[in-house]
C-alpha cells in the first residue's frame, strides 16, 4: 500500500493571491503595469521600449517576485516561536530529561517579519536598475497551547491566528489582505520543529605538550653471529678457515 503523498505546504502566495490563482505572477503584472514601473526605470536609460516590450518587462518582474512568495506561511511563525520565552524554557526541561514533555499555554502575542528582498533589471546585459521589493508579516495569536517534547514542538491542539500581510515593489502595492489561519489545521503540514539550536559537538582535548625535539636514537648494532671454530692447517703456503 502506497503511502499518500504530503499536502503542499501553505505559502504566503496562497494566502495573499489565494490558493486557485492559476497564474500568480499574472496577477502581478497588472498592478505593475498599472503604476508604469518598467517604463519608469527604463525612461533613465534613453532606450524607451514599445509596450509589448514594458510588458515584457513587467512580466519577467513579475515572475522574479513571484518567487519570494513561496515562503511557508507556518515556517515564518515558527521562526518567532523560536524566540518565545516559555517555549525555549520547555524545550530545555524537556531536553533534560529526555521523553518528557510539556503543555504549554500561550499569552496572546504577535510575530512580525519583515523580508526585504530586490530585483536587479538589465538590458541588454547592462544593469539598469533595482526594484525593492517589501513583504510584511504580522501574525496576531491567541489561545495558542502548543505541545513540547524533547525539545521540540510536536502539536498544536488549539489558537486562532489573524495573518496581515502586505506585498509591495518600490512603494507602489502590489497586494494585501488580511485572514484567519487555521493552526491546528496547518500544523499537521509539517513534522517535529526544534526549538532550540543543535548542541555543538564535545571539543577533542588539546595535544599534550611537546618539548623540544630529540634526535632519534641510533639503531640497534646488528645481531652477532656465532663463528665456527678455526682451524689451522699446516700446509705450505696459505691458512684456511673452515
Amino acid at each position: 500500500m502506497t503511502a499518500p503523498a504530503p499536502a503542499p505546504p501553505f505559502t504566503v502566495r496562497s494566502f495573499l493571491l489565494g490558493p486557485d490563482c492559476p497564474d500568480p505572477a499574472g496577477a502581478l503584472t497588472d498592478p505593475l503595469h498599472g503604476s508604469g514601473t518598467a517604463r519608469r526605470l527604463l525612461g533613465d536609460t534613453g532606450r524607451p521600449l514599445t509596450p509589448a516590450g514594458d510588458r515584457a518587462v513587467e512580466q519577467e518582474v513579475a515572475g522574479s517576485i513571484d518567487s519570494f512568495l513561496s515562503l511557508d506561511v507556518f515556517d515564518v511563525a515558527a521562526g518567532g516561536w523560536r524566540r518565545h520565552v516559555a517555549l525555549t524554557d520547555a524545550a530545555h526541561r524537556t531536553r533534560a530529561v529526555p521523553g518528557s514533555e510539556e503543555v504549554v499555554a500561550l499569552a496572546s502575542h504577535e510575530i512580525a517579519s519583515k523580508h526585504r528582498p530586490y530585483v536587479d533589471v538589465f538590458l541588454d546585459g547592462a544593469k539598469v536598475g533595482t526594484l525593492d521589493i517589501w513583504l510584511d508579516l504580522i501574525f496576531h495569536i491567541n489561545g495558542l497551547v502548543a505541545v513540547v517534547r524533547d525539545a521540540h514542538l510536536v502539536a498544536i491542539h488549539s489558537g486562532e491566528c489573524v495573518l496581515d500581510a502586505r506585498l509591495a515593489v518600490q512603494q507602489i502595492l502590489l497586494a494585501e489582505r488580511q485572514g484567519r489561519l487555521d493552526l491546528p489545521g496547518i500544523w499537521h503540514l509539517h513534522a517535529p520543529l526544534p526549538l532550540l539550536q543543535e548542541q555543538p559537538a564535545p571539543a577533542s582535548p588539546p595535544p599534550p605538550p611537546q618539548g623540544p625535539r630529540q634526535p632519534p636514537p641510533p639503531p640497534p648494532p646488528p645481531p652477532t653471529r656465532a663463528e665456527a671454530p678455526t682451524r689451522v692447517l699446516n700446509r705450505p703456503g696459505r691458512n684456511v678457515r673452515h
